[in-house]
């Protein structure tokens, strides 16, 4: 089992504020507010706590959220929406958990997630 170290942790802290295109990477902890393009790379997980606010669309692996996101999102694995969470905006993913509490206002697509390296064209029936 990998541990993660302390510069493998990114951190916004409580009354931060970023806007623009942001990507984060490893394990990423919000507290703050972030405006904006949110993007988190392939096998890190980005978690929003209770005092987080996102407007913006988010791209991320795996998504935690316990604060409030006002914008579309999409994850490759899951989304986790607990008791404290408010999502306004749809959601893409192929696991989404919402705790009793949650808040959700939008619509959810669910299905894989991973990309497709070429597309196959629909079967031809013959008669």
């Amino acid at each position: 089992m990998s541990h993660l170290h302390e510069t493998q942790i990114n951190i916004v802290s409580e009354g931060s504020r970023m806007e623009g295109d942001i990507t984060f990477d490893q394990v990423s902890r919000i507290h703050g507010v972030l405006i904006g393009q949110i993007k988190s790379k392939p096998g890190s997980t980005l978690i929003l706590s209770e005092t987080s606010m996102v407007e913006g669309s988010i791209e991320a692996d795996a998504l935690m959220i316990d604060g409030y996101v006002k914008g579309n999102i999409k994850t490759t694995t899951r989304v986790i929406v607990s008791r404290t969470g408010r999502v306004i905006g749809n959601i893409e993913t192929p696991s989404l958990i919402l705790e009793f509490g949650a808040y959700f206002e939008g619509a959810c697509k669910m299905g894989s997630a991973q990309p497709t390296k070429s597309k196959s064209k629909p079967p031809t029936v013959s008669s």
